[in-house]
């Protein structure tokens, strides 16, 4: 962040100049300096404990018979700026500090936890696979159940103690209690046996399921918290004494006490004696001094606070907000930038949900009609300024999708042959289909604001012979209906997940469970044996396989009358930042940011400059950017 009169002063903050010369004729660029910090109280000394020998993980560590990688992608630019800060705004200021227990669900949670604490294993940014982070190495039995890791011997937390398998085994302890009121976490952890520490670096785990996910819910899903902070404590104790305290991490930030604004701002301060600095997985990331995280829930200040810069970066969710509000002088003139970035962030499911445990439902020629009435392009077109693509997938945006599912368009003539085939053959006096003596009638629960859309549907079902009853309830009413099962059609939006889990939603014994996610009530023979094929398969291309083949019988089942997606990320953010080339990372949205980004002092000198003379704009680039879908194709 440029020093400049208008932007909101980080707080708490000396702030000292720090002059930077820029190639050829630039001008020097003034950027503050707010220096890393560190609480470093034991100086424990650089690599392995002495006494621990190489076959037990310490110095000389060979690791025969054991995964590693080391020429794995850089996730962000190896000749980015270290220094300066970054403001960006969440929505609701956390319930607790804590990144497991009780009300941690959070968007804070979710963007800080990255920048905090680590996991054992990363995942290259390119190709997914798995890459050193906390472990060097690991190692999978032949049964595919136990599974080893090597911890990094130069390891260290934010306070100087070196990272051990004690670690690891506190965590899994903690998870395990269901005092913590986490209880997917906990049944999740519950899955595995105690870890065993085999060595102070070596750490195994043996996994009471035979299923792939399990190696990749214990490298990617559990950071690793410090033992001499939560060993021996309960998980109620554990909620009552970390509610809102920090734990320090092993992470490249920390969070001080006096940086704690309650209801109105957090930072996160880099850490000068982070362990990982010269690690690969590291190169050109985590390149801020300061991330400031700025709570607000009002969107219109939200926007105001970003037209003068005391927020640096936002998202554009809304269609409508990206192409009649940001259009101002600033953008214009190139000092704000606009960006669509395709990348490959699962796309999740949105579309009108159809109960096919019911009649006339459990037809699928009914199904195929509802779905041909529903006019995708011109609420595109009218409503949404052409910024959205149809949703052809269940695993829409990812190396998932089936791209040979049929595309059903709005054809009322195909609607109304279907209808008859099902026989839905005799209309009343006012145009509706009757069977047996009952109108062909729909109720619909939607919340404000889809009736801009689900009005036009109901005139189009109309004109197929179908009486739709609008009925406006809140999400929450919704979903509860959803759960259970007290629907025809309902309206619904599923999040994409990184790794797909297509039992949760698509396996025939939950089709009739209450409170479960398979809520169209699809029951399919070869969908149950993929969904146990998947669960052991370790080799990711065979998975991909897997889904695909799922997906293409999920959209002939038509159990979705699917609605439409961006197959990009919308941000807004100020030109005085450098990044890598694809602005985000693979599958991730702006939690990325503070990672990847940095600042670029010719950039920013620009920008700075642009500030001073309303007449210079900068140069605006290509609101697109395709980088991840390009590279996809090579």
């Amino acid at each position: 962040m440029v020093f400049r009169r208008d932007v909101l002063l980080l707080s708490a903050v000396l702030f000292s100049f720090l002059f930077i010369s820029g190639c050829g004729k630039s001008k020097p660029v003034k950027i503050f300096d707010t220096s890393p910090v560190s609480i470093k109280q034991f100086n424990t000394p650089p690599g392995a404990d002495p006494e621990v020998s190489a076959d037990a993980g310490g110095a000389g560590f060979k690791g025969d018979g054991w995964e590693t990688r080391k020429d794995y992608s850089v996730a962000g630019n190896p000749k980015a700026v270290k220094g300066g800060a970054f403001a960006m705004s969440v929505k609701d200021y956390p319930p607790t500090l804590r990144i497991f227990g009780k009300d941690n669900n959070t968007e804070f949670t979710s963007v800080s936890k990255n920048l905090l604490y680590e996991t054992l294993l990363g995942q290259d940014p390119v190709t997914g696979d798995y890459i050193p982070r906390l472990a060097t190495h690991w190692k999978i039995s032949d049964d595919k159940t136990t599974f080893r890791f090597r911890i990094n011997p130069d390891a260290r937390w934010a306070d100087g103690k070196p990272v051990t398998s004690e670690d690891v085994i506190a965590t899994w302890k903690l998870l395990t209690d269901e005092g913590i009121l986490d209880p997917y976490v906990n049944i999740l952890m519950n899955t595995f046996e105690q870890p065993v520490a085999e060595s102070r670096y070596i750490v195994s785990v043996k996994s009471k399921e035979n299923n792939w996910r399990q190696f990749y819910y214990f490298t990617q899903g559990l950071e690793i918290l410090p033992a001499h902070y939560i060993g021996g404590l309960s998980g109620r104790d554990f909620l009552e004494k970390y509610q809102f305290k920090y734990i320090p991490g092993s992470g490249p930030y920390l969070i001080k006490e006096e940086d704690i604004v309650k209801e109105q701002s957090i930072t996160a301060r880099r850490r000068s004696d982070y362990w990982g600095e010269k690690e690969r997985f590291a190169m050109g990331m985590y390149n801020f001094d300061i991330v400031k995280f700025i709570f607000l829930k009002d969107e219109s200040l939200e926007y105001e606070k970003f037209k003068k810069g005391e927020i640096d970066m936002l998202p554009v969710l809304r269609s409508s907000v990206w192409q009649d509000k940001y259009n101002f002088e600033e953008v214009q003139r190139g000092l704000i930038l606009k960006r669509k970035v395709y990348n490959f962030l699962p796309g999740g499911v949105q579309g009108i949900c159809i109960n096919t445990r019911i009649k006339p439902f459990d037809d699928v020629r009914v199904r195929k009609a509802l779905a041909y009435a529903f006019n995708r392009n011109q609420f595109n077109e009218k409503l949404f300024f052409n910024s959205y693509s149809p949703i052809t997938s269940y695993f829409q945006g990812s190396e998932y999708e089936n791209e040979s599912n049929p595309v059903t368009g709005f054809n009322l003539d195909s609607a109304k042959m279907l209808l008859e085939e099902a026989g839905w053959k005799d209309k009343n006096t006012e145009g509706y289909l009757v069977r047996n003596g009952k109108v062909f009638e729909i109720d619909l629960p939607f919340q404000k604001g889809m009736d801009r859309y689900l009005t036009i549907y109901q005139e189009d079902l109309k004109k197929a012979g179908i009486k739709l009853n609008l009925k406006e309830t809140d999400a929450a009413t919704s979903f509860k209906l959803g759960n259970e099962r007290n629907f025809s059609l309902i309206v619904i939006n599923w999040v994409g997940l990184e790794i797909p889990n297509p039992e949760s939603f698509a396996k025939s014994n939950l089709a009739d469970e209450p409170n479960t996610t398979n809520w169209s009530g699809i029951k399919d023979k070869r969908i149950d044996e993929l969904c146990d094929k998947y669960n052991i398969a370790f080799d990711k291309n065979e998975r991909i396989k897997i889904i695909q083949e799922i997906d293409g019988i999920l959209a002939n089942f038509h159990g979705y009358i699917l609605m439409w997606y961006a197959p990009y990320q919308r941000i807004v953010f100020h030109n005085k930042f450098g990044y890598p080339v694809g602005i985000l990372d693979r599958t991730k949205f702006t939690e990325s940011i503070p990672a990847l980004w940095y600042n670029n002092p010719e950039t920013a000198y620009e920008y700075d400059e642009a500030l001073k003379d309303a007449g210079k704009t900068l140069p605006q680039g290509e609101t697109d950017n395709t980088y991840w879908i390009n590279i996809d194709k090579k």
